[in-house]
């Protein structure tokens, strides 16, 4: 069983769920540990990646916020597709970037002020916009999607930490144009990796007919990395 502690965020309108994972103890043991907060998918805080997360906590104050608080929280099974994109629709995507500023200072608090940003999917660019606006020390991306539609509101030049982007080329929501685009708009990055996986697919973190056993063994293992990269 994964220890989690479910909390409540602050926001001008409310509070943000955010699931800590890691017993209260480790939590405030690791002062001095950079955290991670989680941007998920549009099914949210499935069992799978609280549990992904678990295995990160000898690093870093782990976490998974709730973006759908808002009009409709809580996880959504993987099969029920229908519902995630319904929910992902009736979301106002503007909020979001707020919310993550909000979760990423609580966390920097509670660890030596460096947070990494974990976007997964849906999640992608809202990470992004938290590093290009000094939320977050470091981004990685999961099968991330549209991240191409906000290439023109970063601040490339202020990103100055790691980043590293996972993609599949058997995946149609990122086309090979749209990786082209994150790729030429990182090009003079110093710190920055793009990983394309042969026939993953989008979701291939996920548990279920996508899952790509070597793709998140990939993407784990840089975010491991990004953590302790920003550890020291």
């Amino acid at each position: 069983m994964v220890d989690r502690r479910d909390v409540q965020v602050a926001v001008d309108d409310g509070a943000v769920p955010v699931i800590v994972v890691g017993d209260e103890g480790a939590v405030e043991a690791g002062a001095e540990r950079p955290a991670l907060l989680c941007v998920p998918s549009i099914f949210g805080a499935n069992e799978d990646l609280v549990e992904q997360l678990a295995s990160l906590t000898d690093v870093a104050t782990a976490a998974v916020m709730d973006p759908f608080w808002t009009v409709d929280p809580g996880p959504i099974p993987y099969s029920d597709r229908q519902a995630a994109f319904d929910r992902a629709g009736r979301l106002d995507r503007s909020r979001v970037p707020g919310d993550v500023a909000a979760v990423a200072g609580w966390l920097a608090d509670r660890g030596n002020g460096r947070v990494a940003g974990l976007g997964i999917c849906f999640g992608g660019p809202p990470v992004l916009l938290g590093m290009s606006a000094g939320h977050l020390a470091g981004v990685v991306t999961w099968h991330g999607s549209r991240m191409e539609g906000v290439l023109d509101r970063l601040d490339v030049p202020a990103m100055s930490g790691p980043l590293r982007f996972h993609f599949g080329d058997a995946d149609p929501i990122t086309p090979p144009e749209a990786i082209d685009a994150v790729t030429g708009a990182f090009a003079d990055h110093g710190d920055c990796r793009i990983v394309v996986h042969p026939g993953a697919d989008h979701g291939f973190s996920h548990e279920g007919d996508a899952w790509d056993a070597g793709a998140t063994a990939s993407g784990m293992d840089d975010l491991r990395a990004v953590l302790e990269q920003l550890a020291h």
